[in-house]
């Protein structure tokens, strides 16, 4: 039996991993050629990172049996939260001046790029891996 593409632990592990390097090598080469992208390049990276741990955070506590009233309780609380600080980050990149629109935007998506990266990574090596005779 050959290799299983599957998205568990150690998958999310990487994806973190892989847009934590991703965002550090992006950010170097703006702070060398787009100084001023920069800073929203950074808080959308933030962002996008935060919204897929938000992600994974909540469907582990509620898809877990016997979930109580405190845990409602808390991914209620950590929803208003990260919505709060989402605001103030986006309040002091307008006030600032600091709104790069695209920079913005590349770092929100840059955690979709990095599940896109692994999961066609996954699949190259499954094929790689795969029998020859099997169909």
């Amino acid at each position: 039996m050959g290799p299983t593409l599957e998205f568990g632990d150690r998958f999310i592990k990487h994806v973190y991993i892989l847009t934590i390097c991703l965002t550090v090598a992006i950010a170097v080469v703006l702070l060398i050629f787009r100084r001023n992208a920069t800073p929203s390049f950074l808080i959308g990276s933030a962002i996008g990172l935060s919204l897929f741990w938000s992600i994974e955070f909540m469907i582990r506590r509620l898809i877990r049996p016997g979930k109580t009233q405190k845990t409602k309780y808390l991914l209620g609380f950590i929803a208003l939260s990260k919505y709060t600080l989402l605001g103030v980050l986006m309040f002091f990149l307008f006030r600032m001046e600091w709104l790069d629109i695209y920079a913005f935007g590349g770092g929100i998506v840059l955690v979709q790029g990095a599940i896109i990266i692994k999961a066609v990574g996954l699949m190259v090596t499954i094929l790689r891996n795969r029998d020859p005779d099997q169909p």
